[in-house]
């Protein structure tokens, strides 16, 4: 019997380190938006407009506001993990660094020299913003940016769109905030929600943790 209490301590003393140790991978906390809203302000659908069967299909007449409450993922959880976030929400980085996927929004007009999508192809361009409250500048070079399809799959193209085109490159000094963008196409047989994942890539990350993934239309 004390054999086997010895061999079930010794098994406790090594198996908890390293489940500590499993469990502890991440890169950053997040931030609700709906945590920085005034007191009151909610983001429910009026009361005159029953959303609670929402159509959350490829061709939802949903706005955003209205999508992200009823169809994303975990959509009003605040126990979400950590890299499940919404578009508004912010990604905080240990360093400081704060990331904001904003807004995903359809592109209509396109410059000279862009290669325009075909008809079955929605052109987008995803509006990222990047505040560095770190003590150090920060290397936007690097991230990378990657979107998928939500609800049907499908990998989206990326490409540039020229006009208002801000790439995702050069340093950001501390205290300085700016939004930087990342444009691409999505066959639209794979609908109009999209996945967007933010991946960094320093000699500081951590190869196990989760990027964040911000969930949303396309508008």
């Amino acid at each position: 019997m004390n054999v086997r209490i010895k061999t079930a301590a010794v098994l406790t003393a090594v198996l908890l380190p390293l489940t500590a140790a499993c469990s502890s991978h991440e890169q950053g906390t997040v931030q609700r938006a709906e945590d920085s809203r005034p007191e009151g302000k909610t983001t429910k659908a009026p009361e005159d407009k029953d959303t609670s069967d929402a159509d959350c299909g490829p061709d939802s007449g949903l706005s955003q506001a209205e999508w992200m409450e009823n169809c994303a993922d975990d959509a009003g959880d605040d126990n979400a993990p950590n890299t499940e976030l919404k578009i508004g929400d912010t990604f905080r980085y240990h360093d400081g660094l704060k990331v904001t996927v904003t807004r995903i929004e359809k592109v209509t007009t396109f410059a000279e020299y862009d290669t325009r999508p075909d008809s079955a192809q929605t052109a987008f361009r995803i509006n990222i913003k990047f505040d560095n409250q770190s003590k150090k500048p920060i290397d936007l070079d690097d991230f990378s940016v990657n979107a998928q399809g939500a609800t049907k799959g499908g990998d989206a193209e990326l490409t540039t769109w020229e006009t208002g085109s801000k790439e995702i490159t050069g340093r950001l000094a501390p205290g300085v905030s700016d939004t930087k963008n990342s444009d691409g196409v999505l066959d639209k047989q794979y609908g109009t929600q999209v996945v967007v994942t933010v991946t960094r890539m320093n000699e500081d990350t951590d190869l196990l943790a989760e990027d964040p993934h911000w969930t949303g239309p396309i508008q």
